[in-house]
């Protein structure tokens, strides 16, 4: 079994009176993809807001690499510059270009000259078809492109682990292909993801273990066959009955 990555104890998150993540035990290994997939309500994106520490969670543990993230003393800084981040609906600066937005935390990290990031947010931006776009702002792409534009940034910081919360959510029904694409192809390089998506014919095909959320549980976890194929419990069974196909 290669070398655990990310791992949630007993992880709670509430807000207020409402708790949304009632206790979750879950672990990534270096190099696998998973996919998260769930009704909407269901908690999926604050657990992966919780992992990153963009929401503090309540309650548990989240170890990375086996330390405690949520421990007195911890880099927290550090740690979520190892994990890559692409968001619902893009988060670029508008009054950058595609190449500024992907230099920008590089160079606020301070580990590179700007030769040195500009280098590397080449690399990624031709990785995902977007180095001809390089001095365009925001506005003038499509969301299928901004999408791809926050891919490259995100990749730009050579993370550990990326993170991708309902990455089609707000793409309309021609642009999804596009980036599921890009992310298809990611998923082949070995790099260690996330996928919150209700894509599911995708997270069929790309994951090696897709996780069912439910009520701010994991109620099923298994490979896609297991999950798909077999589902064990009722709620995935009644969940994915709407999406099967023939």
């Amino acid at each position: 079994m290669a070398e655990t990555v990310i791992e949630t104890k007993g992880l709670t998150k509430s807000f207020g009176e409402n708790e949304i993540l009632k206790g979750i035990d879950f672990e990534v290994h270096k190099g696998e993809v998973v996919s998260v997939i769930g009704a909407s309500g269901s908690g999926k994106s604050t657990f992966l807001r919780c992992i990153n520490l963009l929401e503090w969670p309540t309650g548990g543990h989240v170890l990375f690499h086996g330390e405690d993230v949520l421990g007195r003393g911890f880099d927290t800084t550090g740690y979520r510059a190892k994990l890559g981040m692409v968001f619902q609906q893009f988060n670029l600066f508008q009054n950058l270009n595609v190449l500024a937005n992907c230099l920008l935390g590089q160079l606020r990290a301070g580990h590179k000259s700007k030769e040195q990031a500009r280098a590397t947010a080449m690399t990624y931006l031709e990785r995902v078809g977007m180095a001809q776009y390089i001095n365009a702002k925001p506005r003038q792409l499509s969301g299928g492109q901004q999408q791809r534009v926050a891919i490259a940034r995100a990749l730009s910081m050579e993370p550990e682990a990326l993170l991708f919360d309902e990455p089609t959510s707000a793409l309309d029904p021609e642009m999804v292909g596009e980036v599921l694409k890009v992310i298809g192809d990611l998923a082949h390089t070995g790099l260690t993801m996330i996928i919150v998506t209700h894509e599911m014919a995708f997270a069929r095909d790309v994951s090696d273990r897709v996780a069912f959320m439910d009520g701010g549980v994991i109620a099923e976890s298994g490979t896609p066959d297991e999950v798909f194929g077999h589902p064990k419990h009722p709620r995935t069974r009644d969940f994915l009955s709407r999406f099967r196909q023939g």
